[in-house]
């Protein structure tokens, strides 16, 4: 059965994985990163949080709904409208009855200053 379309899953993000390739010369595992765009997602704000000790750093997080196949991991790192965020903990993928509400859905931040 196909799940009917998610009017709120609007958004396209690109999913950064990190990818064993080899290993180098002296045997140390060798990573790639390799982007892909997943469409049909949802990006929503959650919070902000400013922290002054003799510098400003801000840590800003969202909450990312997108497909349950979408393959995110907690290694995984996600691009939308041009910011890099890191998945924050492991994903969770979620199931429903006839697969309406399938999705997988994780927190997102990123930390600037």
């Amino acid at each position: 059965m196909t799940p009917l379309a998610n009017p709120l899953r609007r958004h396209t993000v690109t999913v950064i994985d990190r990818v064993l390739v080899g290993e180098d010369d002296r045997g140390h595992d060798v990573y790639q990163d390799v982007e892909r765009d997943v469409p049909g997602c949802n990006m929503q704000p959650v919070s902000s949080t400013e922290q002054n000790d003799n510098r400003t750093q801000v840590v800003t997080r969202w909450r990312l709904a997108g497909p349950r196949s979408m393959g995110l991991t907690a290694l995984s790192k996600v691009r939308f409208r041009g910011v890099l965020y890191e998945v924050d903990g492991d994903p969770g993928e979620h199931g429903s009855y006839a697969g309406i509400l399938d999705h997988t859905e994780a927190f997102l931040k990123v930390v600037s200053g």
